[in-house]
Formats: structure tokens, sequence, C-alpha cells
């Protein structure tokens, strides 16, 4: 814990005394960690750097159009998602999502390349393709979770869809005998 500790205080160290000495284009976006974010210290920042390799930011899915263009929806979770994870390099995302009717990929694919447009790494993500309502989100995802150790994540979801999202995944660590703690990040 205090070699965690440590470690994060010196990457802020660092990233506050060199962060802008090279500063890239206003246009790019290379994935780096936001450490000046003035979200840092929200709850939900501080609840992540806590421990981030037992802690998960958790992205639900929405219905694709049939096309496959992203819903507006999906495109507001995947921004809050990105801030977060830009924030914290060291959290695995967690993209929620099955079925996309007709097409060949899951819901949780096109949030994978919706979050790698945003700037997230691949390696950060963790897909979880089989759901197919917020039930099944948080069934297969707090599967997911009690079986890589995790303690806690915080869900992203809109705001009309936040109380059924947290009341299904708190029953389902419930039915599964999972110890994780639940936070909500609105989009």
């Amino acid at each position: 814990m205090r070699l965690r500790v440590l470690a994060v205080s010196v990457a802020m160290v660092l990233t506050a005394t060199f962060g802008g000495v090279m500063a890239a284009p206003a246009h790019a976006d290379n994935g780096s960690a936001d450490l000046g974010s003035s979200s840092l210290f929200s709850p939900n920042s501080l609840f992540l750097w806590q421990s981030p390799g037992t802690r998960y930011i958790v992205v639900l899915g929405a219905k694709m159009g049939t096309l496959g263009q992203t819903p507006a929806i999906l495109d507001q979770r995947l921004n809050v998602a990105a801030g977060l994870a830009k924030s914290h390099p060291f959290n695995r995302v967690i993209v929620s999502g099955g079925d996309t009717w007709w097409l060949p990929v899951s819901e949780a694919q096109f949030m994978n390349i919706g979050l790698i447009k945003r700037g997230i790494p691949i390696w950060q993500m963790v897909n979880e393709s089989a759901s197919q309502s917020t039930v099944q989100n948080a069934e297969f995802t707090v599967r997911m979770l009690k079986a890589m150790g995790a303690n806690g994540a915080v869900i992203v979801t809109n705001g009309f869809h936040m109380p059924r999202a947290m009341k299904n995944f708190r029953d389902a660590a419930k039915t599964q005998k999972a110890h994780i703690e639940f936070r909500s990040a609105y989009a």
C-alpha cells in the first residue's frame, strides 16, 4: 500500500514539474494521463487512486444504430469513461454490452473503438460482450470483477439509467457473494 501511494505521489509530482515542458499540439490526444484535471481529487477519482489494481471503471453499453451508428447517450458515456481512464491509467475499463442485432460485432467492441478514438489504449480495456440487458450487464460484469479480485468499480451510465443500474449491480454482487463497492459516474 505504501509503495502504491509513493508511486502515485511521484507520478503526480513529475507530471506537475515536467508536464508542461513539451506540450503537444492542441488537437493531439496521445492518451497520456490527464493529471492536471480539476476532477483529479473528486470522490470517484480518489476512490480509483486508492487501489488501481482492484478498482475498475465499468461503462454500460446502449443499442447501436442499425448501421452501427453510436447513439448520443453512448457517446456521453464514452466521454465520461475516457476522462476517468485518462486520469487513472492504471485502472482497467470494462466495456459491457452484447448483441447489436444483425451486426457481426458487439456493443463492447464498438465501445473499444470509441475509447481508442478518445485516446484510451486497448490494453486498458476488458470486454464483457455477452449481455443483452442491464441485469445481464450487472450479472456478467460482477462475475468478471469477482474473478479479477476487484473490490470496487465506478459505473458509468446516464442519469435516467443510473438508479436501475446501481440496483442491478448491487443485487448481482449480493447474489454472487462478491464484496465489491460500486460508485456512480453520471454521463
